[in-house]
């Protein structure tokens, strides 16, 4: 097999990744806490099947620029679910994903055409994480449980669709240079597909918990982008223990973050 025919091949592989994934949190949302449900939905679960493809057939540098690009493009998340939690309580759930997908690309075209460092993704991110702590400032993280549980023919339904949306990304992905690669790397795939079928199980109230969770373990991101684009093409690390340490980080991030919270219910 060439170097061409694995990178095709591993966009079925991403979307299968993905597919599983966006059922497993919908099981999880229905059986433990909104905040549980949105921690777990931040993770770089879906982005990470990306990077292990990208890492496979791409040098260094290339692994760090695009890091780079998706180190920014958390910012763009963080503002499509500051959409998402504003507009939920007023306006349908597809006209607010409409919204919500129409914040991320302005914001994606934005750093598109930013210089591609270190210092402006995190100037980026950085603006983007006061935009929604000030915005989320008062939205309540508890809220009632879900609704009852959906079948298992319609979390694999569900799955199904976030994988289909992850390879029509990462076809586009595959044609383009590193930086729009990492940018549409983090294009919110499961949170679109997650958000979608939300209004089923919980109320306004509970999507908001659910998101506003999510926009907090969205710091699961930062050490594992970070990681990438400074362990890969500048040090003396190969690719992949760069890799394995950005996971690392990432679930040590999800983890305090959630000993945090059960510190604070318990007091």
């Amino acid at each position: 097999m060439t170097e061409f025919d694995f990178a095709w091949a591993a966009i079925p592989a991403r979307g299968l990744a993905a597919a599983v994934f966006v059922a497993g949190v919908i099981w999880l949302m229905e059986r433990s806490s909104p905040f549980i449900g949105g921690i777990v939905l931040a993770l770089p679960i879906v982005t990470a099947p990306a990077y292990v493809f990208l890492v496979l057939h791409h040098d260094p540098a290339f692994i760090g620029e695009a890091a780079l690009g998706s180190l920014a493009t958390v910012g763009a998340v963080l503002l499509f679910l500051v959409c998402v939690i504003a507009m939920i309580r007023r306006v349908p759930m597809p006209a607010t994903l409409a919204c919500a997908v129409a914040t991320w690309l302005a914001t994606a075209t934005v750093i598109r055409f930013l210089p591609s460092s270190l210092t402006i993704s995190l100037i980026v991110l950085g603006l983007c994480a006061a935009t929604a702590w000030w915005s989320g400032r008062l939205v309540p993280l508890t809220a009632p449980a879900a609704r009852g549980r959906s079948p298992l023919f319609e979390i694999i339904l569900r799955g199904a669709t976030a994988g289909l949306l992850v390879i029509g990304v990462s076809i586009l992905a595959e044609q383009v240079g590193p930086q729009i690669a990492g940018i549409f790397t983090s294009f919110p795939v499961a949170l679109l597909t997650v958000c979608w079928f939300l209004p089923r199980r919980l109320d306004a109230a509970g999507i908001r918990a659910s998101l506003r969770a999510t926009q907090i373990g969205l710091a699961s991101h930062v050490p594992f982008f970070l990681s990438l684009a400074l362990l890969g093409p500048f040090g003396e690390t190969g690719d992949f223990t760069a890799f394995g340490v950005g996971i690392l980080g990432s679930i040590a991030v999800a983890l305090i973050i959630a000993l945090l919270r059960r510190r604070q219910v318990r007091r």
